[in-house]
């Protein structure tokens, strides 16, 4: 967890629930949707938005912890740290590469994401990744090495956090 995190009022959390609900509800996260730079856009900001309401739920008390298909190995031994491990994994950057870089949030991004609807296995030349799915109905995204499912991590950890922190924070 962030250590200067600090705990959000009910108003914030609100405001945050509302963006995370907007974003997991794009049509571009539809099995016929076309993978394009506004999609990737809205990933990194549902990876962003995500990490900090489950940083914000440990917080207050509660982890959310669940293993399901995490892929747990290292430093990764739950959802939350996936995700953890995925933020720390996107380069956002601007302009100029090296010492002189610009940073700011959701322009070129590094590593590569790659993105699979259905089940199946394969390999992504573009960067060496290998992938697998075994869900027909699930949208997985590849973050570098790091595999995360759309419904069964990113909507699921949203669902469980949400009705954690709206019964536990004050008014």
């Amino acid at each position: 967890m962030t250590p200067s995190c600090q705990p959000w009022t009910k108003s914030q959390l609100e405001a945050k629930l509302i963006q995370l609900d907007h974003l997991l509800n794009q049509n571009c996260f539809t099995r016929d949707a076309l993978y394009e730079p506004a999609t990737e856009a809205a990933l990194i900001a549902i990876l962003r938005l995500e990490e900090a309401l489950l940083n914000q739920t440990e917080l207050a008390g509660k982890r959310i912890d669940f293993l399901d298909e995490v892929g747990t190995n290292g430093r990764i031994e739950d959802i939350t740290s996936l995700l953890q491990v995925i933020n720390r994994h996107l380069y956002d950057f601007t302009g100029s590469t090296g010492a002189n870089a610009e940073y700011k949030w959701l322009r070129v991004i590094t590593p590569q994401i790659n993105h699979f609807y259905g089940a199946g296995w394969g390999y992504f030349h573009s960067n060496g990744v290998v992938f697998s799915c075994s869900h027909e109905d699930e949208l997985a995204f590849f973050v570098g090495p790091y595999r995360v499912f759309f419904f069964r991590h990113l909507v699921r950890a949203y669902q469980e956090a949400r009705l954690y922190l709206t019964h536990v924070l004050p008014d």
